[in-house]
């Protein structure tokens, strides 16, 4: 009975896995750090992923980025929008946020130096 409940525990953390791994992976490409001209109100905002979301950091604090569209997320702490601007080969180049009255476009200076692991998301969701 032990090795089955063990066996049944095993399946559904393999599952859950499988099942975080395309969410996660549809957000990875938007990772990474994004700086803006001088004279904005923050030099660079850092996207990554935390517990299966995307969240943005600058010194001004820090959001959740909840999706609307494809390219285009919420800035849910700040009530504002963040779009995602893309090159020709369709890769995520860039950034456009705006909240209230202020608007700021980044470039993309360096991808995430950081992709989560997807058994650890997991085992501490589970928790």
């Amino acid at each position: 009975m032990r090795k089955l409940f063990l066996l049944l525990f095993a399946m559904t953390c393999f599952a859950a896995v499988q099942a975080q791994t395309p969410a996660i992976d549809s957000l990875k490409e938007y990772t990474g750090k994004y700086k803006f001209p001088e004279g904005n109100p923050v030099p660079e905002v850092t996207i990554s992923i935390q517990n299966g979301m995307l969240f943005g950091s600058s010194a001004q604090g820090s959001s959740e980025l909840k999706r609307i569209e494809k390219d285009i997320f919420e800035v849910v702490a700040y009530s504002g929008i963040a779009t995602f601007k893309r090159n020709e080969q369709a890769k995520v180049n860039g950034i456009k946020i705006e909240v209230e009255d202020t608007i700021m476009e980044g470039t993309k200076s360096e991808d995430a130096i950081f992709q989560p692991d997807h058994y650890k998301l997991v085992m501490q969701e589970m928790k």
